[in-house]
């Protein structure tokens, strides 16, 4: 990263100016600013892996782009492969969207400890050679990483609802009385 500080509102971007949109994703100061630049307009711009305005930098390190992009699809395509196997039936559906969205918050904005996990992956070259991550194992733990008992259990508790509106949808179909 250079050490003269990047012009963010500025509509192309050069060799020059470009910074690793890696360093801006873990750097606290840049994140509090955009912060503090997102309260300022009401919310209406993005933060984390919302690049807005530093799209430009990303899309200078395509091999980055690609990586974040392999990663997130590996990590989608794991948790639902996962929760398939927990043969959750008709709740199935409701839970892994509902693990995705917890999935994304966490790269959206990650911990110290998730930083660390997810710059030693990026930085693993030969997980990048196929369309996926093959290796379940290094998926396993980080989804461990990411997502947290209380992730879990939001997860739980909204298969569990749906199930109970679909068993309760049943009952007035069926005429049944409750």
């Amino acid at each position: 990263m250079s050490q003269q500080e990047p012009n963010y509102n500025q509509s192309t971007f050069s060799q020059e100016n470009a910074v690793n949109p890696m360093d801006l994703l873990f750097d606290e100061e840049w994140l509090r600013k955009a912060v503090v630049a997102e309260d300022k307009v009401g919310g209406n711009i993005g933060a984390g892996l919302d690049w807005g305005s530093g799209f430009g930098d990303l899309m200078l390190n395509l091999e980055l782009l690609g990586r974040l992009t392999t990663l997130r699809i590996s990590l989608n395509r794991e948790v639902r492969l996962l929760l398939n196997n927990w043969n959750l039936g008709t709740a199935t559906k409701i839970a892994v969207k509902t693990a995705r969205e917890r999935l994304l918050q966490r790269l959206r904005l990650p911990t110290p400890e998730v930083r660390e996990h997810i710059l030693v992956v990026l930085g693993t070259d030969e997980l990048y050679s196929q369309e996926f991550i093959s290796s379940r194992e290094i998926l396993r733990e980080l989804l461990g990483v990411l997502l947290k008992q209380e992730d879990w259990e939001t997860i739980a508790a909204v298969a569990a609802d749906s199930l109970k509106e679909q068993i309760m949808h049943q009952v007035s179909v069926e005429k049944i009385s409750a």
